[in-house]
């Protein structure tokens, strides 16, 4: 499958997924500006609770971006949507992204959590206690 044929499934699949919402106009080919949901979400009680341990870690989104939900990264997810201490939050999957090094440790998977004000956004898994995957968070489907 060519690049492009990738880029348009993986954003027909987000669409189904309820993480982007294709500007009006606009088609899984055409990839137009697209912006996060709730409606599609799942519930709040199919999420799995995780603890991000750290403190000051951003929490980073950008629904106008498909790179952002098909590889998580400081740079296709330049919008810090909140900034968090030690705080428990709602994973909906988790998947690969850019390799994050603090302390020592590095980690290139990254979490899609859900905050307890509803904002959604990614944190690399190097924050959230569990280890590189964490352990009852399912691998993001697209």
């Amino acid at each position: 499958m060519n690049r492009g044929r990738l880029i348009t499934a993986l954003t027909a699949a987000a669409v189904t997924a309820g993480l982007l919402t294709l500007a009006p106009g606009a088609s899984a080919t055409t990839a137009g500006p697209a912006t996060t949901t709730a409606s599609a979400r799942a519930s709040a009680a199919a999420l799995t609770p995780v603890y991000i341990w750290a403190t000051n870690v951003n929490v980073r989104h950008d629904g106008a971006d498909a790179d952002c939900v098909f590889y998580p990264s400081r740079a296709s997810c330049p919008t810090v949507v909140a900034t968090v201490s030690r705080t428990t939050a709602r994973a909906h999957c988790q998947r690969e992204g850019e390799t994050i090094h603090d302390s020592g440790y590095s980690n290139r998977w990254w979490t899609l959590v859900e905050l307890a004000d509803g904002r959604i956004g990614w944190v690399n898994n190097i924050y959230i206690q569990g280890g590189e995957k964490i352990a009852g968070v399912p691998d993001c489907a697209w």
